[in-house]
């Protein structure tokens, strides 16, 4: 009943170009470094580990660290204006529920004897939403003294060093299936 590893990685493995949400099955192809590292892992996990579960996240946010969430809430403060990238999709997930979630999965796995749990799970938050719609709700929550202008703009007129998927929600129904469930705070 021991488990070899259990081991986070990221919608970041898919390119984006799927109309709806990546299931565990779809052929990973990442944009970028970061993607491609953690399907290294993956792979490496999945070659050299007998039990395994491997937990795919997206849009990950904290009340610490550096992440979107705590990003906008400081920008709302500093700038009457902020311009959001409206096309790309995802779903937050906030980092005590993939805590929480993980406890309870790994907890239901070590349970079992069969092999069948073993494998890639898909772990995030319910629905979607794009990087401007989560900056909404953010300011619309977090801010009462100050909101500031938010504009939608596309991906090119927010270039990064790393290219982004424009699709990064996941699909959590294997999860569902084991009845267990991520639900969003």
């Amino acid at each position: 009943r021991d488990w070899s590893s259990d081991v986070c990685s990221s919608d970041l493995v898919f390119d984006g170009s799927k109309a709806g949400p990546y299931v565990e099955g779809d052929k990973t192809r990442p944009l970028n470094v970061y993607g491609e590292s953690k399907l290294a892992g993956e792979r490496a996990v999945q070659a050299g580990c007998g039990k395994h579960v491997i937990l795919r996240t997206s849009w990950v946010y904290g009340a610490r660290g550096k992440n979107f969430f705590l990003t906008i809430r400081k920008l709302a403060q500093e700038r009457d204006e902020l311009k959001i990238v409206d096309d790309q999709i995802g779903a937050p997930t906030w980092c005590r529920d993939i805590a929480n979630a993980t406890a309870q999965i790994i907890g239901q796995l070590q349970k079992t004897d069969g092999p069948e749990k073993s494998g890639v799970y898909h772990l995030s938050a319910e629905g979607s939403t794009s990087w401007y719609g989560f900056a909404a709700a953010i300011v619309a929550e977090t801010c009462e003294d100050r909101k500031p202008r938010l504009t939608p703009i596309p991906s090119a007129q927010y270039p990064t060093p790393a290219a982004r998927p424009r699709n990064s929600v996941l699909s959590h129904e294997k999860l569902d299936r084991k009845s267990t469930r991520l639900n969003s705070s």
